[in-house]
């Protein structure tokens, strides 16, 4: 399930370039403090991990960036889409924001325009998105020096799918308890350079990518990350798509 959610502020709506914790902490703001502990600080536990089984795209809208300043300002109104697998999650939500007046978000007061829900079943194999938050997915490694570093692979590389199907398996059995012998396939259309995204997130760098895919392979696998975000760091704001060519997402 899905929220997309309308704002708009009466002064210029501006959130440092690297915004992503500030709609985190906006999304766990408008759930009730129990539910906001528990994923927080357990979430769905499946082997090593901790899954949060939610995510949200970037702020959509028109907007100026000042890279000197780092600083991005948008133009109301302006969209965010939250998305999970839980309904209580998006329940919760969906009722705060049509419950209160004004909602602050990092420095700004902005008012809920609308608020939609939807809930798209997905019985296809094969299916067109487009990424509204950089999809990401990552290796940790261990250097000849015993310290442990982060690798994030790219959409060229053939782990970059292979590691995104383990990944939503996970999440079918961290949330479903059910194991699955199916795959996900994702080939990008036309990427380049440019779609790759480089995001700090609480001094944290993660590279991600945006631009448009083929997902193909198990609809339920399919199903898993278009409500839970694709690859990993999707409660931080990554792995949020649209289907292309199905009206309503946006």
């Amino acid at each position: 399930m899905r929220l997309v959610v309308e704002l708009s502020s009466e002064k210029e709506f501006s959130v440092p370039i690297h915004y992503n914790h500030y709609i985190q902490g906006f999304i766990y703001n408008s759930i009730s403090p129990k539910l906001a502990q528990i994923l927080h600080d357990y979430g769905f536990p499946l082997e090593k991990r901790k899954f949060k089984l939610f995510t949200f795209s970037r702020i959509l809208g028109k907007y100026n960036a000042n890279s000197s300043d780092g600083v991005i300002a948008f133009s109301s109104p302006f969209k965010i889409i939250i998305s999970s697998v839980m309904k209580q999650f998006i329940q919760e939500i969906g009722e705060e924001l049509l419950r209160k007046e004004t909602l602050r978000i990092a420095s700004n007061v902005v008012s809920v325009i609308s608020v939609e829900v939807s809930d798209f079943p997905i019985d296809q194999s094969k299916i067109r998105i487009k990424m509204l938050s950089p999809v990401t997915i990552y290796s940790t490694l261990s250097s000849s020096n015993g310290r442990k570093k982060t690798y994030y692979y790219n959409p060229f590389e053939r782990e970059f799918s292979q590691l995104l199907s383990g990944n939503a398996k996970k999440k079918l059995k961290a949330f479903y308890n059910k194991d699955s012998r199916g795959e996900i396939q994702l080939s990008g259309q036309n990427l380049s350079n440019k779609n790759e995204k480089i995001i700090s997130y609480k001094g944290t760098v993660i590279k991600g990518w945006m631009g448009v895919y083929e997902l193909s392979g198990d609809p339920e696998l399919i199903k898993i990350v278009y409500d839970t975000g694709l690859g990993s760091k999707n409660s931080q704001g990554f792995g949020c798509f649209e289907l292309l060519g199905r009206k309503g997402n946006i």
